[in-house]
Formats: structure tokens, sequence, C-alpha cells
């Protein structure tokens, strides 16, 4: 693929910028001049466009990487990051995530997991910060292989990373859904122990939280950023109406039990590889925090907002989640018996322990209601994910899929597409609901994979091309590769042990799944790439105008 060529004028700040992107890539009979616009050049203030509500450090971006202005910049960094804990609700996804560690490794593997898996985690995050900051675009992952990569590999890689980011975003928006319905359930069962968990009622409830959450993104577009910082309250005051309760009334294991009584409830050959295998629930609640970047062209002088937004709310995360899953630890004396609570989530089991059935019943309503401000907010990343790469021409009906509501300056086909899609895996619990819980690994494998190749583009050109990396405002420097080496590797770890089944020995009803899904999607990308993207997907590289350039 031939690189670009640049056209630039710059000035002092204050001067103004045109700037000329020229696409050029293999397959094309033709160069298509792409005019971009004009802007004046202090970062700071709005662009001339106030329509979509740009700085000019905004249009600045958006030009260099060959895009027009589409979406309105209604967030700023406070808000994008309580968008970002919201979307990601890591307490009150996590904690109902807690099986695998549970089973295998007990819970100590369940505390130390969570526990190195931040650590862990802080590499491939402020890695990503720094690419969110090079490029704030909604593509994201695909886009950052597609300019980072090496140029005989842009087009291939960026294209299966927009195929694989699409998988989990997809897979993340149907698990909040289903964890909405489930809980339901779950209340219902509480209140009524004759209550047989009809696997077509939690199919129909899931139904009603995607409706929910596209009502709530198609209308109520305007008004989401807007109520992110007080639901943030909300999802912080109700997290200690949740703990304190348990640390005041609920039986305790004793705290050799908590910190070094490994177990292996899974029969795995040994203690020390179940706790490797049982670490998905501490990988999971790491998960999800490029929310952010994925909303870049709705944030505010995104370059600067969304780092800040992504490493806030990763350590916000953390100081949530870890005394929430110590608290679960502490207040679990019977491993087994957690295990096997009716509705299949130990977190309820510890709750029966600590509080009457309808203060269980007003927690859990309020959990729910949190959920479906978690969907809201996640589908819209969910979709700006999958219309940056329609954009592109990676999907089959990529046209239809990118279009803009001209009126609402959403993407309301990227929205019906993934509330279709979200409807369509819910069904599969119908047939199997073994099948549908590997979505939680298709998640997380599908999200590790593009953490590490994007960011493994990302060190390939610090290494041997530093020199054509874009200015950043949240930069690495001279830790960057160090850092980009420790994320690549991290991640590349956590995605082996991402497929592994929990329970051994492996049978049709205790497979994980996911490695089946993740092949299949990868199948049909491949199908879709040799029919129709090998002539018509150029990847975003493309339309990226010089990446060397400074504004000074």
């Amino acid at each position: 693929m031939a690189s670009p060529i640049p056209h630039l004028r710059a000035g002092r700040t204050g001067d103004v910028v045109e700037m000329t992107a020229r696409p050029r890539s293999a397959g094309s009979k033709e160069d298509t001049d792409v005019i971009v616009g004009r802007a004046d050049v202090d970062s700071e203030s709005d662009g001339p466009r106030d329509e979509f509500k740009s700085t000019s450090a905004d249009e600045i971006n958006m030009r260099r990487m060959g895009r027009n202005q589409q979406l309105v910049r209604y967030f700023r960094v406070i808000s994008m990051a309580s968008f970002v804990a919201i979307a990601t609700a890591a307490w009150e996804i996590g904690l109902f995530n807690i099986s695998p560690g549970l089973t295998d490794g007990g819970r100590p593997a369940l505390v130390y997991s969570v526990l190195w898996n931040f650590v862990g985690f802080g590499p491939i995050y402020l890695s990503m910060a720094e690419m969110a900051s090079m490029a704030p675009i909604a593509g994201a992952q695909y886009h950052w292989v597609s300019e980072f990569a090496p140029e005989s590999l842009q087009k291939v890689l960026s294209y299966y990373t927009g195929w694989t980011s699409t998988m989990a975003w997809q897979a993340g928006n149907a698990l909040g859904v289903f964890l909405v319905g489930t809980l339901i359930q779950s209340i219902i069962s509480i209140n009524n122990p004759n209550y047989a968990f009809p696997k077509w009622h939690a199919t129909l409830l899931v139904i009603g939280a995607v409706i929910v959450a596209f009502v709530g993104n198609v209308f109520g577009h305007k008004v989401l950023h807007l109520w992110q910082n007080a639901v943030f309250v909300i999802h912080v005051l109700a997290y200690f109406a949740f703990i304190i309760p348990i640390w005041v009334n609920a039986p305790r294991a004793t705290t050799s039990e908590v910190w070094t009584e490994f177990t292996n409830e899974g029969g795995w050959s040994s203690t020390g590889f179940a706790v490797l295998v049982g670490q998905l629930s501490g990988i999971y609640t790491q998960l999800g925090l490029d929310t952010a970047a994925h909303m870049s062209e709705e944030v505010k002088d995104a370059a600067k907002s969304v780092p800040k937004a992504m490493i806030s709310i990763y350590i916000i995360n953390f100081c949530l989640i870890f005394p929430a899953v110590l608290t679960v630890a502490y207040h679990i004396p019977n491993i087994d018996d957690a295990l096997a609570d009716p509705t299949l989530y130990p977190t309820i089991y510890v709750l029966r322990q600590s509080m009457s059935t309808a203060w269980m019943t007003v927690i859990l309503t309020i959990i729910i209601a949190l959920l479906i401000c978690s969907n809201i907010t996640y589908l819209a990343a969910v979709t700006r994910d999958i219309w940056a790469f329609a954009r592109d021409q990676g999907f089959p009906f990529s046209n239809w899929i990118s279009k803009v509501d001209e009126k609402r300056h959403i993407p309301t086909n990227a929205i019906i597409v993934t509330s279709i899609c979200s409807i369509c895996l819910s069904l599969i619990y119908l047939g199997s609901p073994v099948a549908f819980y590997a979505i939680t690994s298709l998640l997380s494998v599908a999200l590790l994979q593009c953490y590490c190749l994007s960011i493994g583009c990302l060190l390939w050109r610090r290494i041997c091309h530093p020199e054509t990396l874009p200015p950043a405002k949240f930069s690495l420097g001279k830790f960057g590769i160090p850092i980009n080496a420790a994320a690549v590797a991290f991640a590349l770890w956590n995605f082996f042990w991402c497929f592994w089944p929990t329970y051994f020995p492996v049978t049709a009803s205790n497979f994980n799944w996911a490695s089946v899904l993740f092949g299949g999607t990868l199948i049909g990308a491949t199908i879709h790439f040799i029919i129709v993207a090998r002539k018509n997907y150029h990847g975003p590289v493309a339309l990226v105008e010089g990446r060397n350039v400074h504004i000074n």
C-alpha cells in the first residue's frame, strides 16, 4: 500500500491550516482528493463548525486522519470518565462473574487474580491511552493497527482486527443485557422459591433489555452525556449499600482460607494449573476501558480528554472492585454451597447470608437499574465501533451500516444492527446455556487479541520508525518501548488462558465454546475478505495525512 502524500501549510498558533488528504491504496483505479476543511489552530477554542462542538485540536486530528466530523462532541473529560465507569460497571458485573475463579483456585485465586490483572493491565491501558491521544477516532484498535503496522501487513491485519473488535463488543453488549435478564429472574426466585428459571423467560427479558437500550440511544442521544455524572454517584453509593451489610451480618471465612488455602474444584491435574485456568474472573474485571477510545469522535478535545478518562477510571474501578471481591471472598464460608446457589451466582449466596429478602430485593433492583444504564452507554460505544469499521467498508452492507442520521447525528443503523445481534445471541440460551456463558470468554479473547495486536504494531513502529509516530498529548516518552513490550506480553499470556474450560475432563456440556465462536467469526471474515473486502477495504491508513507532522 502506497503511503498518502501530505499537503500541509502550517504556521504559528492562530494561523490557518489547510490540508488535503490524497488516499492511495492497492486496487484503486485512481486517486481521490478529499478536502477536509479549515480550522483555526488554537487547540482550546471551538472550531468554526460549532454544530459539532469540536475544538480546533479535534478538527486538526480529524483532518490528519482524513475524516470529516459527523458526530456531535457532547462529552468532556468528566462526563466521559463517568461514561466509562458506567459502561464497564466494574463491581456490578464483576461480582457476578466470579464462578470461574472460585471453581479453579478458590478464594485466594479470585483475590490474587484481581490484583495481578490490575498490575498487568496497567501497561495495556497506558499504551492504549497514548494511541488514543495520537489517533482519537472511533475505530480505535483497527485504525491503530492500520496506521502503525508494517506497510505490507496494514490491510490484512487491520481488517481482521476490525472483525475481532466487533466480535468483542457485540459479545460484551449481549453479556450486559443477559445479566439484566437473569438478575430479574433471580429476584423472582428469591421471592418465590418455586420459580423454575425457564430459559425462554430469560430470553424475553433480554429482548426487553435490548429494547430499552435501543430507545435510550436513539431517542435519548442528546441527553446521554447529561446523566452520566449523576449515575456515577449512584454507582458509588450503591456500592457501599452492597458491601456494608455483608461485613456487618454475613458469616466469614478465615483469613488463611481467603489468602492461602487454594482449592481445585474443576478437576485439573494440579492446583497451580487450576489457578491459571480460573483467572478469567480477574481478567474480566479489567476489560473494556477502551470504551472511551470508541467515543473519541464525540469527546471535546479528545486527544487530551480520552486518555485522562481511561486512566482515571482504570484506578477508580480497581478501588471499587478489589474491596468488593475481597468482601465476597471473606463471606463465603463454604465454596460448594456458594457455587450451588439456585441462581448460579455465588454473590447472591453471600447476600442471602447477610440481609433480609426485602433488602436483598432492593439492592438487586438498584444493581439492575445501574446495569440498564450501563447497557445504554455500552451500546453507544459498541455502535461507534461497528459504524467506524463499516465506514471503511469492512462489513457486508457497509454503506447502510455506516450511514449517519442527519437529524440526530448518530449512527442509527449501526444501533439497529447491534440490537438485532444481541437478540440473536440471546436465542443461543434457549438451546445451550453453556454456549451463552462462553460469550464472557469470547469477549475476553477478542478484546485481548485487539489489545495485543494494536500495541504490538505501535511497539514495532516505535522501534523501527519512531520518527513516523504522530504527536501525542499523552506520551509515554522514553518508557514507551518497555511499557508497550510488557503490554503485549501480558495480553498474549491472558489470551492463551481465556480459551480454557472451567472443568476437566472436558465434555460437550462444559466445553468453552469461545474458541468455536472466535474461529467461526474469523472464517466468516476470511470468506468476506476473499469475495468482497480485498477489493473494497483499504484500511484507514489510506486516508491518514503525514504521520510525522507536528503543529506548534
